[in-house]
């Protein structure tokens, strides 16, 4: 966490408080301004607070009643906290309040596993080497019965290891379905 500072102009004898941003800031009764207070005494455009990282300077901007700074009248002065600032009847007095800046957000660096190194197979197929369950492989059934089975991590062709069998290629009869059964059980006629 970092602390830093924020300016804000808080209401004596009218309540309310103004954080002030970098930059210039506008003090008013018309509404375009950048604060606006509504008194009576305080001219449409009263007068503008300039905030840069090192001063905060108010400028009056021709108000009818002055702008002044502990008592004194001023057309441009250097406002420091805990000083008075009166506009009119109003009078504002600038604090420097801590803030708590959240902690920056790291995000980890993300290590991907690299690549599998490839094996080309007797067919001239790359493959990835890596050993799969038969439950884990992608097969693709052909016409004509024939399947291809293909790796999950690389997508390359899979070849069987030595004394197993991919799915597919067993020499097992596959099972018949119920319906199939009883096609071959009932027959009927037709005339």
């Amino acid at each position: 966490m970092t602390f830093m500072d924020k300016l804000v102009l808080t209401g004596l004898t009218h309540p309310g408080a103004f954080e002030l941003e970098p930059g210039f800031n506008t003090l008013g009764r018309n509404p375009t301004n950048d604060f606006r207070v509504h008194d009576v005494t305080i001219s449409s455009f009263h007068c503008e607070i300039v905030v840069s990282e090192d001063s905060v300077l108010v400028r009056d901007l021709g108000s009818t009643n002055g702008t002044f700074i502990d008592g004194q009248q001023i057309s441009e002065a250097e406002l420091r906290p805990g000083q008075i600032l009166r506009l009119g009847s109003a009078e504002l007095r600038l604090d420097s309040q801590a803030v708590i800046e959240p902690a920056p957000i790291s995000i980890p660096e993300l290590k991907a596993e690299p690549a599998p190194a490839s094996v080309t197979l007797p067919d001239g197929s790359l493959s990835c080497q890596k050993v799969f369950c038969e439950d884990c492989i992608h097969v693709l059934r052909l016409a004509g019965g024939r399947t291809r089975t293909f790796c999950p991590s690389c997508s390359g062709p899979c070849e069987a290891l030595p004394g197993a069998s991919l799915p597919g290629t067993s020499r097992t009869p596959k099972k018949q379905s119920f319906l199939g059964r009883l096609t071959q059980t009932i027959r009927i006629r037709l005339k």
